[in-house]
C-alpha cells in the first residue's frame, strides 16, 4: 500500500514522504490516526496544498525539540538504589525510572524515546539517549547512587552462618552433657550395690 506521510513517524520517514506499508498497518493505524493518505492523485493534490503549513508546523516543533534538548541537557539526573558491597544494584535502573525522573522535572516523554546503551546495574555514571523528535535526540548521563543496607544479603548471609555455627555448638555441648549424665547414671547404681 502506497502512502504520503502528513507528519513525521519513527522509522517509517517524514512529512510529504511516499512509502510503501503493509495494507493492515495503513489501513489500521496510519490512516485512522491521520498520520498519512492514500497516494492517489486527489491525495497527492490535498496534500499539495497543505505541505506547505505542515512543513511549517514541522520546523515549529522541530525548533521547540531543538529548544527543550538544551535545557534538558543541563539536567542533573541523579537516582538512588539498594546496592551491594561491589556497588552492584539489587535490581537495575530502567526507562521507566528515566521517565518518572524527567516527569519529576517537568517533561512528558514515551518510554519509547529513551535509549539505554546497556543495562544500568552498577553504581556510578551512565549515558542514555533521548529522542525528543524524529530529528533531534539528545544524549543523557544519569548518576547512580548506591545505598549500602546494614543488612545487605551478603551481611545476613555471613550473620546467618555465624547463628548456625553458633546452635551447632550448643547442640554439641548439650549432647556432651547428656552423654556424661548417662555415664554417671550407672556409676551410681553401681555404686550403692556396692555399697550394701
Amino acid at each position: 500500500m502506497r502512502l504520503i506521510l502528513t507528519e513525521d513517524v519513527a522509522n517509517l520517514g517524514s512529512l510529504g514522504d511516499t512509502v510503501e506499508v503493509k495494507a493492515g498497518y495503513g489501513r489500521n493505524y496510519l490512516i485512522p490516526q491521520g498520520k498519512a493518505l492514500l497516494a492517489d492523485n486527489r491525495a497527492s493534490k490535498e496534500l499539495q496544498h497543505r505541505l506547505v503549513h505542515l512543513e511549517k508546523l514541522r520546523q515549529g516543533k522541530i525548533a521547540l525539540a531543538q529548544e527543550q534538548a538544551t535545557k534538558i541537557k543541563e539536567l542533573q539526573l541523579e537516582v538512588t538504589r539498594k546496592a551491594g558491597q561491589g556497588g552492584r544494584l539489587f535490581g537495575s535502573v530502567t526507562s521507566r525510572d528515566i521517565l518518572q525522573l524527567l516527569k519529576d522535572q517537568g517533561y512528558d516523554f514515551e518510554r519509547k524515546a529513551i535509549t539505554l546503551h546497556a543495562p544500568i546495574r552498577n553504581v556510578g555514571s551512565h549515558e542514555l539517549t533521548l529522542r525528543i523528535h524524529t530529528e533531534v535526540r539528545v544524549s543523557l548521563s544519569i548518576k547512580v547512587i548506591g545505598e549500602i543496607q546494614a543488612g545487605a544479603p551478603e551481611e545476613v548471609a555471613e550473620t546467618k552462618a555465624e547463628g548456625e555455627n553458633a546452635e551447632a555448638s550448643e547442640e554439641n555441648q548439650e549432647t556432651v552433657s547428656a552423654s556424661e549424665e548417662e555415664n554417671e547414671a550407672p556409676q551410681a547404681e553401681a555404686e550403692a550395690e556396692a555399697g550394701t
